[in-house]
């Protein structure tokens, strides 16, 4: 990860901001996986790339990119949660404080995953106790089964949105109050065959999705307590 931060690094270097640049960072990532063209141009031009090409602001970010997706081939890990720790970008003042992933795949095998069809977190941060969860799961079983991720953070969201999408995994990535059942913005991504797919629900759409995804949570509750 070493590598990955260093090219980031280089940006910072440049006099940008760390925080802003890994929000940015894991914008256009978002952005290209939605194609979304416009916005993706808008993050761009927040930075100079006056530079000679390889040397430019974006070059960096692209670098970053194809490092992060060669890493979690090889690691089946996710990575995103480990980045945003160890550059220290995390909000101490507020108790922001991530699960390791040791102890994420603890729980998860306390869980029995292959029994349910909803796992959710309703604090996700960057979703690694629902990606330890994924990989105790088998192809039949990860085919019917719904991940819901859920954060007040926005930077958080778009981290459990994107480790949804790399795991081609069915889910929500959800901002907003959990306790409050509150939706500001939902990601949706989609399994296939042939790789994950991502979307942003309209605020119609997620109206529409709230009640469904809410009574699933309850009932994958209700069959846990039965468990214990």
């Amino acid at each position: 990860m070493k590598d990955i931060i260093k090219e980031l690094e280089k940006i910072q270097a440049m006099g940008y901001d760390a925080h802003r640049i890994f929000s940015d960072w894991l914008d256009l990532m978002l952005y290209s996986f939605l194609g979304d063209e416009e916005f993706y141009l808008t993050v761009a031009k927040r930075y100079r790339n006056s530079a000679e090409t390889g040397q430019r602001e974006i070059d960096y970010f692209k670098n970053a990119c194809q490092l992060l997706m060669a890493k979690m081939k090889k690691s089946n890990d996710e990575l995103l949660g480990e980045i945003y720790m160890k550059w220290n970008l995390t909000h101490k003042n507020t108790g922001q404080v991530f699960t390791p992933k040791h102890i994420a795949g603890f729980m998860a095998k306390m869980l029995e995953p292959y029994k349910r069809e909803v796992i959710s977190d309703p604090c996700c941060g960057a979703g690694v106790m629902l990606i330890e969860t994924c990989k105790l799961m088998s192809y039949q079983s990860l085919n019917q089964a719904l991940f819901i991720g859920q954060d007040i953070n926005h930077t958080c969201v778009k981290m459990c949105a994107l480790n949804l999408l790399f795991f081609n995994l069915n889910g929500y990535a959800i901002l907003g109050d959990s306790l409050n059942f509150e939706y500001l913005k939902v990601y949706q991504t989609s399994r296939s065959c042939l790789g994950g797919s991502i979307r942003v629900l309209t605020d119609e759409e997620a109206e529409v999705i709230k009640p469904k995804v809410l009574m699933r949570a309850k009932l994958e509750i209700s069959d846990q307590i039965t468990l214990f």
